[in-house]
């Protein structure tokens, strides 16, 4: 077994693509007349490049990689049968190898039709039907292929087998239900290949389609439904990865790991085709161009996946029948060992002792270098630390201050604000609030009019600021103000201070938000600041303030924790009584249910990346907008959802008699307005992803 590193999986994948297009180079191929002997080329290259082998190293990453590619130019090349073929003959060396060498070319056909919609018949020699009643596999060569003009092209075929020389083999139920999952997978990750490459030749033309007098991209419609497609498309490639290693190293929530991941591409793919298809508008819909035929194949491959019965379990079968946790997506052995740590913190006490020790222990200055005081912490051991500990609802706000002020103090801070500031930072014990948001100034962040005019040692700031969170019990505030209004970008006018509220100028006005949490507008009428204070050159407060946010993408770890208590707390009610609540297999709330896990899922997988782009690259990448796009709405959508399974149970407030996790959903309901916009709408975190495609402002 053999789990490739991003950089060789990206390696093998050029490989692959590059092979590929040697006999079928792109999705027009698909409706060539030669196309079954141009299959069958295709298939000769594969067992020519090993890859009819790679079942021996159990190495899906590489299978699902390549089925990519195959979806990217529309071919039906089977690989995912070729690989479970070979699996479900481990036991039988002669059918294996013969599969593996080409000898034997199999396609896989399941259920009462399981000769009708083959796909790739014309190249394949033999079908394995799979009886599941029976708990066995029938080998058998196919005698003749009848194509069947429909949405599939190539042609799927009813086929013919010769039944005489079939050969019937004994399986296991459990390796039946684990080649069937693993069909899924590969059905899902081929029409979400062929999505994907639609959705970039959708990038490609609105940046350079002219309509009224501007490049198409520009408009806010287009540019939105690629910020979307590229949010769907990238989490699922990433939810297919991680299945794939969860397959291979043997996890045993594996399983559900592959059907959160199909669940969540399924509707992504079909989503991603045609919102590009809308974009290509006309140039797409004519068989001149790719897209024509990239459209069938997305089509086809969902229609067929839907064919591929989940007998292991469907998501919410996992999740409510099994009693099944949400798997963790892969996190070093460092970090899954520190989670088992902080776990065994949590439950020794309540939330003041544990805060405590958190401090003694030097968590709160984890990510901190150990110049700084810090332990030096990787990524993948602060996700951790926020997942726990606001899946346990026990609030850290020093955590908070430490991540988001201590290494922009440490990177811009002079050493006597070190001396002075990290000391309090590293006890736990600094309340503070952004000083961000203006009446008129939400995400346009740059465009702020706080101004601060130099007086000798000091600056004297006037304006407004708004939706202070936490301003009335903060003894600080992170305040931008602009101190150029002349300059030339609005970026470059701004600076940054770090001080204390407790002088004359400042006064706040409070407001109770929907979720009952009070908010502050802050007037400031002459509030002197001492130049001390200023953290960073003078006008150069946005690198300062881009420094800070990068710490926004560990936070995203808090908003899909906070879900995941609150689909565990809706599932410890819902395996009391199932009937009830979600009803039998194939309702509307269990269907529901599945999605709202993997759209969690999703968020988690692009949250993990965000926050390791910003670690590993230095910059902040387009995985945490990304996160963000998927992450709150989905808690809007998640507790509105609990409230229709639940009834008028789920709007109880905490303290109130049967509330469910204390009046967490009703709490989150009332908060979830505020995560979409705050921190930058989704509609900005859209703008900013159509940015990183190339899409003209």
């Amino acid at each position: 077994m053999s789990l490739l590193e991003d950089a060789d999986l990206a390696q093998f994948t050029k490989s692959v693509d590059g092979v590929l297009r040697k006999v079928w180079p792109s999705a027009i191929a698909a409706g060539s007349g030669t196309v079954t002997s141009d299959l069958a080329a295709v298939w000769d290259l594969a067992i020519e490049q090993g890859w009819t082998e790679l079942a021996g190293d159990r190495a899906l990453d590489a299978v699902v990689a390549a089925i990519a590619v195959t979806g990217r130019i529309a071919c039906p090349l089977p690989l995912m049968d070729v690989y479970v073929s070979a699996l479900l003959f481990d036991d039988h060396d002669n059918l294996r190898r013969s599969i593996e060498t080409g000898t034997i070319r199999p396609v896989i056909a399941v259920g009462p039709d399981s000769l009708r919609f083959v796909e790739a018949a014309g190249a394949a020699t033999h079908v394995i039907e799979l009886l599941t009643t029976e708990s066995a596999v029938r080998i058998a060569a196919i005698t003749d292929v009848r194509f069947r003009e429909g949405i599939a092209k190539p042609d799927w075929a009813d086929v013919a087998v010769d039944t005489n020389s079939a050969t019937t083999i004994g399986v296991a139920p459990e390796v039946l239900a684990d080649a069937l999952t693993l069909l899924r997978l590969g059905a899902a990750t081929r029409a979400l290949g062929a999505a994907t490459r639609t959705f970039e030749l959708s990038v490609e033309h609105a940046c350079n389609r002219v309509a009224f007098g501007k490049t198409i991209g520009s408009f806010q419609a287009v540019s939105h439904r690629a910020a979307n497609s590229a949010t769907d498309s990238t989490a699922a490639r990433l939810l297919g990865l991680e299945a794939s290693r969860a397959w291979m190293e043997e996890r045993a929530d594996w399983r559900l790991s592959v059907e959160l991941a199909v669940t969540f591409t399924a509707d992504a793919a079909i989503r991603t085709q045609f919102d590009s298809a809308h974009t290509l508008a006309a140039t797409g819909f004519f068989e001149e161009h790719e897209a024509a035929w990239l459209f069938r194949r997305v089509n086809a491959d969902v229609a067929r996946l839907d064919q591929l019965p989940a007998i292991g379990g469907d998501v919410s079968a996992m999740l409510v029948d099994q009693g099944r946790a949400m798997p963790w997506p892969t996190l070093s052995a460092e970090a899954e060992s520190f989670r088992t740590e902080l776990r065994a913190l949590i439950a020794s006490g309540d939330q003041e002792a544990v805060i405590s020790a958190a401090i003694e222990r030097g968590y709160v200055t984890l990510a901190w270098p150990e110049s700084a005081g810090g332990r030096g912490a990787s990524i993948d051991e602060e996700i951790v630390l926020a997942e726990e500990f606001k899946y346990a609802r026990i609030p850290f706000v020093g955590k908070t201050a430490a991540d988001l002020l201590g290494p922009t103090i440490i990177k811009y801070g002079t050493e006597e604000q070190k001396d002075r500031l990290l000391p309090i930072l590293a006890s736990g014990e600094f309340d503070f609030y952004l000083g961000y948001s203006e009446p008129e100034v939400g995400s346009d962040l740059a465009n702020l009019r706080t101004r601060a005019v130099r007086d000798g040692d000091d600056w004297i700031v006037d304006g407004q600021k708004s939706w202070g969170t936490r301003a009335h019990n903060a003894e600080w505030v992170w305040l931008a103000v602009r101190t150029d209004p002349e300059a030339s970008r609005p970026h470059a006018g701004i600076t940054v201070f770090l001080t204390r509220t407790d002088r004359p100028g400042l006064e706040l006005q409070h407001h109770r938000a929907l979720s009952g949490d009070i908010n502050s507008t802050t007037f400031l009428d002459g509030f002197r600041v001492p130049d001390a204070d200023r953290v960073g050159e003078v006008n150069d407060g946005w690198r300062v303030i881009t420094s800070a946010l990068t710490k926004e993408r560990v936070m995203m770890a808090t908003i899909v924790a906070d879900i995941h208590r609150l689909l565990d707390d809706l599932l410890a009610v819902v395996r009391e009584s199932p009937e009830r609540t979600i009803g039998a297999m194939g309702s509307r709330h269990r269907d529901a249910l599945g999605m709202f896990a993997a759209r969690l899922q999703a968020a988690r997988v692009l949250m993990y990346a965000a926050a390791r782009s910003v670690s590993i690259g230095g910059g902040t990448g387009a995985e945490a907008s990304m996160a963000k796009i998927i992450a709150t709405p989905l808690q809007e959508d998640f507790c509105v959802g609990a409230f229709r399974i639940l009834g008028p149970a789920a709007g109880l407030a905490s303290g109130a008699t049967g509330s469910l996790g204390d009046g967490a959903l009703d709490y989150h309901l009332r908060n979830s307005i505020k995560q979409v916009v705050g921190g930058g709408t989704i509609d900005i975190q859209r703008n900013l992803i159509a940015r990183s495609l190339g899409l003209p402002r």
